[in-house]
């Protein structure tokens, strides 16, 4: 009697402690890809992340180059800035067409017709501070959906905060503050183009392929330009 007791017992611990090493292994297995994804957030850039990062970027340059075309009292940051508007309005086209190509709605710009679905003109200074169109990461206008914080992920509010800080300075200050923007700008962009490189999608590759050394030589230039200002 007393054996048929003591193996029911160490039965019954011995189903306790499978029971509890089997929920310790489900909860490291769940915990695992959870900690990986955080570990490597930026390893997938998808086609339309790609699209809707470069065009907002593209159009700061040529946004903050028309600046300093204009406001810079240097005349080689000036030259820097109207090369901006040029280069980027260049890559800036090519952009577009390549979104509709993809049909990825672009941010800070304006469809066919002049408006967005809900209605939003791109161009307006105001409107681009409304956030809520880059949020799906489709790039569909006023989507709750949120898009994941890729490489050099930048938001149109952030935009029109740096040229609203831009258009307050004067003379050497503006200079100044315009070459470091160009520099950190130009980082952030050869990184998200230096991903998008090596993209399983031929198209996006090769626009990204095509305009990487241009971006890396802008990089070059406000570097230089940097050094001088800071002297």
């Amino acid at each position: 009697m007393k054996n048929r007791f003591k193996t029911r017992k160490i039965a019954v611990v011995g189903m306790i402690i499978s029971a509890t090493s089997f929920n310790v292994i489900v909860k490291a297995d769940w915990l695992y890809p959870t900690l990986t994804e955080h570990t490597h957030p930026q390893d997938t850039l998808t086609a339309a992340q790609f699209l809707q990062q470069a065009s907002i970027a593209g159009m700061k340059e040529v946004l903050t180059g028309k600046l300093a075309a204009d406001k810079a009292t240097d005349r080689n940051i000036k030259a820097y800035g109207q090369m901006m508007v040029d280069d980027h309005n260049k890559a800036n086209e090519e952009l577009r067409a390549l979104a509709k190509l993809k049909k990825v709605a672009l941010p800070m710009s304006t469809p066919d017709g002049g408006q967005r679905p809900d209605g939003r003109v791109d161009s307006s200074p105001e409107n681009m501070k409304d956030t809520s169109r880059t949020r799906n990461a489709e790039g569909e206008a006023g989507n709750s959906g949120l898009a994941k914080k890729t490489v050099s992920s930048t938001t149109e509010a952030e935009v029109i905060q740096a040229i609203d800080q831009l258009k307050k300075l004067r003379g050497s200050s503006f200079d100044k503050a315009y070459v470091e923007m160009m520099v950190s700008d130009h980082q952030k962009a050869v990184y998200l183009f230096e991903k998008a490189s090596q993209s399983s999608d031929a198209d996006i590759k090769a626009y990204a392929v095509r305009y990487l050394p241009i971006l890396k030589k802008h990089l070059k230039q406000a570097t230089a330009l940097a050094g001088k200002s800071g002297k």
